[in-house]
């Protein structure tokens, strides 16, 4: 089977594109053709099929939106690539002409390459197969959270909301934009060009069904990790060391972790090691940790680890106590999380979105009140103070990677999805679909 697989960034910057790489490794070990489509960055991976990518926003080398150019032609083109971009469907349309793909497997997309890509994909009727990784499809923020907290006000009312909250970037005149981008997608009815969403997790499910679209077009297929890489020591190690892994970024919660530890020196007792592994978007942010950090005498218990190189990920959660997963939004089943599981490293994780459905508290890991210090602190003095719980929770969490996170699983069902998609367009001809 030939796949293209789309995404806005064809370099590991976050959990999707590990996924993009980590799936695609996958499908070419069984067989199948895998042919990238992204944006023209430098970082990029070398690939023959760079030729069709499209050229970035703001340069080669302007990533994020906070990197690019205020000058006109940037500002034209972000706004193109927020509503539609002409560029993005011609050149999605010329990949499936000359490569003749059987499906198209679309990761993250929205606000970097826009619906024109369902269209140019669809000029042709090829299946098109989304995988959800945000709430960006009806919550102009993405993450549905206002002011530090979950919000459903756009999901199940007015998406005018994100306009009165100023709910993206605190700006009035952004969340209009991005608002109205969403508005215009949903009129021209690019969203019913997806064929199925992949989500990776029940609770995304039930979010997109309430958001109104159809159940029947969504099919859940959980995050797989290598079993392999990701593996309890062989031997006994002594874990010694809190641990966390992801982005540092405010909806990711490593403030409440912070304060938990916090708590902890305030009640009297022992603080442990916490390694904080990641980067952030903004340096703001990240400062003002180390700054509470240094202000309360733990600098020498919390260590900032920096962007840590993939291969050493798995050490590090087989020497930690537990993974910590302190989000304050409806997280999608982060990468960070199914690792630790696989490691046999307990998780303990907000009670909050996906996370209260893939960690089951007293089995593979402990939950805590999203958003409560206090809460966390508990939750980490129970494990460090009954080792008989740790090594239960250790046991249950490789247990359940084995029994959901399988790459062998996934592969079966995303192929299994694609075959039925692929079998159902034989014998029918091509669709002709209407452009901005």
């Amino acid at each position: 089977m030939k796949i293209l697989i789309a995404n806005y960034r064809y370099f590991i910057s976050s959990g999707p594109e590990r996924y993009l790489f980590n799936i695609s490794d996958k499908l070419e070990a069984e067989g199948h053709t895998v042919m990238p489509f992204s944006i023209d960055y430098a970082k990029n991976v070398p690939t023959p099929y760079s030729r069709y990518f499209v050229s970035p926003i703001g340069g080669p080398e302007a990533v994020y939106f906070d990197q690019h150019s205020k000058n006109l032609g940037s500002i034209y083109k972000g706004l193109s690539r927020t509503f539609y971009s002409r560029e993005v469907e011609q050149a999605a349309r010329r990949m499936v002409t000359e490569t003749q793909p059987d499906i198209a497997y679309v990761l993250y997309y929205l606000r970097k390459l826009s619906p024109s890509l369902l269209v140019g994909l669809k000029q042709t009727d090829l299946p098109v197969v989304v995988r959800v990784s945000d709430y960006g499809m009806f919550c102009p923020e993405h993450h549905l959270l206002r002011d530090n907290l979950p919000c459903t006000l756009c999901q199940k009312g007015s998406i005018f909301n994100s306009v009165r909250h100023k709910c993206v970037k605190g700006s009035r005149v952004v969340s209009a934009i991005d608002a109205a981008a969403t508005l215009f997608h949903r009129w021209r009815g690019y969203f019913d060009l997806i064929d199925r969403f992949v989500t990776t997790n029940e609770f995304m499910s039930q979010m997109m069904v309430e958001a109104g679209f159809p159940a029947d077009r969504i099919t859940c297929i959980p995050t797989f990790t290598n079993l392999e890489a990701f593996s309890p020591s062989p031997v006994p190690r002594n874990r010694d060391y809190l641990l966390y892994v992801g982005r540092l970024d405010k909806p990711k919660g490593v403030h409440v972790l912070i304060a938990a530890m916090l708590t902890l020196a305030g009640r009297g007792r022992p603080v442990p090691r916490l390694r904080i592994a990641g980067t952030g978007h903004g340096a703001e942010y990240v400062e003002a940790l180390k700054r509470q950090i240094a202000e309360a005498g733990l600098a020498d218990r919390i260590v900032f680890e920096g962007d840590v190189e993939g291969g050493k990920i798995p050490d590090l959660m087989r020497g930690a106590i537990a993974c910590i997963m302190p989000a304050i939004w409806f997280e999608n089943l982060p990468n960070s999380v199914v690792e630790s599981l696989a490691c046999g490293c307990p998780v303990i994780a907000s009670d909050i979105g996906s996370l209260s459905y893939t960690v089951t508290d007293g089995v593979d890991g402990l939950l805590f009140r999203a958003g409560d210090a206090d809460d966390l602190a508990d939750k980490i003095t129970r494990i460090i103070t009954e080792p008989a719980l740790r090594d239960l929770l250790a046991e249950g969490a490789r247990r359940t990677a084995l029994a959901r996170h399988a790459p062998a699983d996934h592969v079966a069902k995303l192929t299994g999805l694609f075959s039925e998609l692929t079998a159902s367009r034989n014998g029918r001809g091509s669709l002709r679909v209407a452009g901005a």
